[in-house]
């Protein structure tokens, strides 16, 4: 937290040295740039570009027209969040950092596509990168802060979680967008030394999903023996509908995407499954299916950890939720932990919907927990699904919550009720 805040001190002694003229300018060009749509691209384009058509200067040129127009409906979607959040340090760090990197993009706006220009646009790519790598965590942090100081009250959840997990949803699936457009543009055209030899850029035009998968157990397992002394085995199988002759299943995909959210899913199986039987030496395995059809590649990662009821359930995809204790300081930990901070899930089913997929989960309280992922088998249909700020999303933040219309039980406790039968008042 401290050095969240010097970090943001010694910005905004920075951006007090900036004339007021160049602020207005800045906020001119956001507010130009923020009533453009951003363009989605498919796997197909991004493998197409990097195979064929593609060289640096029709990337330079794209990118210093694109990336000015999802920073700025990024920017301009943060500021409908409420001023309370605004202010609070961790989250002005990150408006501070859209801010600054928009300004460094729209600075190519006018230049020329020569040589320099274009040597100069990728040392700034790869500091956006750079600047905007603990985005996740110090926004979390400013909402953490935000929710302190309001109490943590039920009151605060029921006003604000809707419209806080709205605005999270779409602002960590723009930078997903924002970050693979900028590593595409760095991994297709810097330095060949760490470029991996069987991608273009970070898509994999065969995707191994079995291979993906079983690497995500390992990392995810070895974390687990780390915590718990043990772990749960994994038996995968593997149906290929679309092509019978293969036993395995390949896909154009960013295996790195798939990695995240296969990690994540099994980090929480294990956990589940060592803390549902802590006593036994051989726990019961974790099962994968994974099946490839004309139009969705599917997962589904089945653990025996005990499951959830459903009202747990439904919660398990909210932001900062979490069934596991906070953990400690990463300076302070012995081990990393394989739960805790509530994004885990969030993040992981916006990775999948990134491309045209998705992530489910269901819970069978008592046994166990299936959690299936739907990715797109053809690189046509895997489109990007990025947000646009327009005024559907103004709409969103200014619209007062509205009262149920439905008499809930779950949602009654606290009520007074009249017994009919009895005429006599009781708690629900």
């Amino acid at each position: 937290m401290r050095l969240i805040n010097r970090t943001l001190a010694s910005h905004l002694r920075k951006s007090s040295q900036h004339r007021p003229k160049k602020n207005d300018s800045l906020r001119q060009m956001i507010e130009y740039y923020s009533r453009f749509s951003p363009s989605p691209l498919s796997l197909r384009q991004f493998l197409d570009f990097a195979q064929k058509t593609g060289d640096e200067k029709t990337s330079f040129s794209w990118l210093r027209q694109e990336l000015p127009t999802r920073l700025a409906n990024m920017v301009k979607e943060m500021n409908r969040l409420p001023d309370e959040l605004l202010v609070m340090p961790s989250t002005k760090l990150v408006t501070s950092w859209y801010n600054t990197s928009f300004e460094e993009v729209i600075d190519f706006d006018k230049n020329k596509t020569d040589a320099k220009n274009i040597e100069r646009f990728h040392k700034v790519l790869q500091g956006i990168i750079q600047r905007h790598r603990n985005v996740v965590e110090t926004m979390a942090h400013g909402i953490m802060e935000w929710k302190e100081k309001c109490g943590n009250d039920q009151s605060f959840h029921q006003t604000y979680q809707d419209k806080i997990q709205y605005f999270l949803d779409r602002f960590y699936t723009s930078r997903i967008g924002i970050r693979i457009l900028i590593n595409q543009h760095i991994l297709l055209f810097g330095d060949s030394a760490v470029r991996h030899p069987n991608l273009y850029g970070t898509i994999d035009p065969n995707c191994d999903v079995p291979l993906v998968v079983e690497d995500a157990f390992t990392t995810a397992k070895f974390l687990c023996e780390q915590y718990y002394m043990g772990s749960p085995e994994v038996n995968v199988h593997v149906h290929n509908v679309s092509d019978k002759e293969k036993d395995s299943v390949t896909i154009i995909y960013a295996p790195s995407h798939l990695h995240h959210i296969c990690f994540e899913l099994f980090k929480n199986a294990m956990r589940a499954t060592m803390e549902r039987h802590p006593d036994v030496v051989d726990v019961p395995p974790i099962n994968v299916w994974i099946t490839k059809g004309g139009s969705d590649c599917s997962i589904k990662i089945s653990d025996a950890g005990g499951g959830a009821a459903r009202q747990m359930t439904t919660r398990w995809f909210e932001y900062l939720y979490s069934t596991a204790p906070r953990p400690p300081r990463s300076e302070d930990a012995r081990v990393t932990p394989l739960a805790g901070y509530g994004y885990g899930l969030p993040i992981s089913r916006l990775y999948a919907r990134y491309l045209g997929g998705d992530l489910q989960v269901q819970s069978m309280e008592g046994y166990g927990t299936d959690a299936y992922i739907y990715l797109k088998s053809l690189s046509t249909a895997a489109v990007e699904t990025v947000p646009v700020f327009n005024a559907t999303t103004t709409e969103q933040y200014r619209r007062p919550m509205l009262t149920g219309d439905w008499v809930v039980p779950a949602n009654q406790k606290h009520k007074q009720f009249m017994n009919p039968f009895n005429g006599k008042t009781c708690k629900h």
